[in-house]
């Protein structure tokens, strides 16, 4: 008889925390998109403002993230180790809804920027690390190594739901809230949402975080303390993350993390100015929905196989391939600006969308592997090296370019760093044994 694949009691943690990873997904997604858009939407801010705020935020996550890591390794509570900090989720959602008001309190001022930084890179800086650490540390945690990337493939597709939520909402705003961009004189006229449009979008999505972090506690399982390994304490735990000889160890891992870092900074070149790309195309809300409607399926079935795939023939097997793929929509979607063309568009997007998620799949199960088992929350934290260094590089490249050149050259970015990191990938070891 051909052995399931999950259990029904690793299926229901699957579930659980594809439905964080969802809340993750929709949080973020308004974060780094909503809080960016505020900024020239409703603020009038040049594109430099928004790289100074998502380098800072990216910086917090990279001191705060590690810090939880090694909390969350060596917390023995009753109700487990992991649950408690996503908890956390409940002040970062409260924060997204404070940051709307900005406008309301200051007017479109160097002041309102000041609030929008303290909201974003401290209160939610954070608070959301916090969460995150315990949500990417309950995948190693709970699933074993050979059901691991078909599990994430489950995860990333409810997730996705999260990011259909984002957009649906982004339709919705644009369709209730959207008006001509005082500020083109010229067609294309592009299209802005202005404050009251910001303010229900960011309420929502602060809300949404926050019934996702309490859905989280309360339903997701963890190990019992006596089954954990000995608790360390914080500051001997703090202090070894410097020692050299300790994280020579961990060869393998800071391959991975290095190859992860250049990848992901071709993703943060563009995803902080994506949605100030589209808007000024000044698409209609039937365009939008034509080109979701032609990606999603793509990402999602692509998301699966690449899950299934990670567990059949091994990690790192089909990355290169798959780079190089993608990148041909990133190279083409510059010209969709330029010329404002529609079926550019439609055919680039997908391309772009499975680059910035679906390849995240085999990646981010590869890295997971590589997690010492006894320190995956602080070592989680120490990944986080990727995301926020990644932002602080990508956000200034893109910063630039669309500054320089124009927004729509962002997207040529994005292969740069994708197929650079091809060969630093290839240097890292298979952990699937493939029979």
């Amino acid at each position: 008889m051909k052995e399931k694949a999950f259990s029904g009691f690793l299926l229901r943690q699957v579930i659980i925390i594809g439905i964080l990873s969802m809340g993750d997904y929709l949080f973020f997604f308004f974060e780094s998109n909503y809080f960016n858009t505020y900024l020239d939407h409703v603020l009038y801010l040049p594109e430099l403002f928004i790289s100074v705020m998502v380098s800072l935020s990216a910086t917090v996550g990279l001191i705060s993230m590690p810090l939880w890591g090694i909390a969350s390794d060596n917390a023995r509570t009753k109700f487990g180790r992991r649950r408690p900090f996503l908890l956390f989720g409940i002040l970062a959602g409260f924060g997204m809804i404070l940051y709307s008001f900005a406008y309301q309190l200051f007017g479109r001022t160097e002041t309102a920027f000041i609030w929008c930084l303290i909201i974003d890179v401290v209160l939610i800086g954070f608070t959301s690390n916090a969460f995150l650490v315990a949500e990417r540390a309950l995948i190693p945690d709970t699933i074993e190594i050979e059901k691991r990337g078909r599990a994430n493939g489950i995860i990333n597709s409810i997730s996705y739901v999260g990011l259909l939520i984002g957009v649906a909402f982004l339709l919705l705003g644009n369709e209730l809230f959207g008006i001509p961009d005082p500020r083109d004189t010229v067609p294309p006229i592009g299209t802005i949402i202005p404050q009251d449009g910001h303010f229900i979008l960011l309420s929502m999505g602060g809300i949404f975080f926050i019934v996702v972090s309490i859905i989280g506690f309360l339903f997701i399982k963890e190990k019992p303390v006596t089954e954990l390994p000995e608790k360390k304490k914080f500051f001997s735990e703090l202090k070894q993350t410097f020692n050299i000889t300790e994280l020579r160890k961990e060869k393998e891992f800071f391959k991975i993390l290095i190859a992860f870092l250049v990848f992901q900074s071709g993703i943060s070149s563009v995803m902080p100015f994506l949605f100030i790309f589209i808007f000024d195309l000044g698409l209609g809300t039937m365009d939008l929905l034509l080109g979701i409607g032609i990606a999603f399926p793509i990402v999602f079935a692509a998301t699966i196989y690449l899950g299934k795939a990670a567990d059949k023939f091994g990690r790192k097997k089909f990355v290169p391939l798959s780079i190089l793929l993608v990148s041909i929509g990133f190279f083409t979607m510059p010209f969709a600006g330029i010329f404002v063309n529609k079926i550019l568009f439609l055919f680039s997007l997908p391309f772009v969308l499975v680059g910035v998620l679906s390849l995240l799949i085999p990646l981010n199960t590869w890295s997971q592997d590589l997690l010492p088992n006894e320190k995956r929350g602080k070592f989680t934290g120490i990944f986080n090296i990727v995301n926020t260094v990644s932002q602080i590089v990508g956000s200034f490249a893109g910063g630039l370019i669309a500054t320089i050149f124009g927004i729509s050259w962002i997207f040529v970015l994005g292969p740069v760093f994708f197929i650079a990191s091809i060969p630093l990938f290839l240097k890292v070891k298979e952990t699937v044994k493939i029979k």
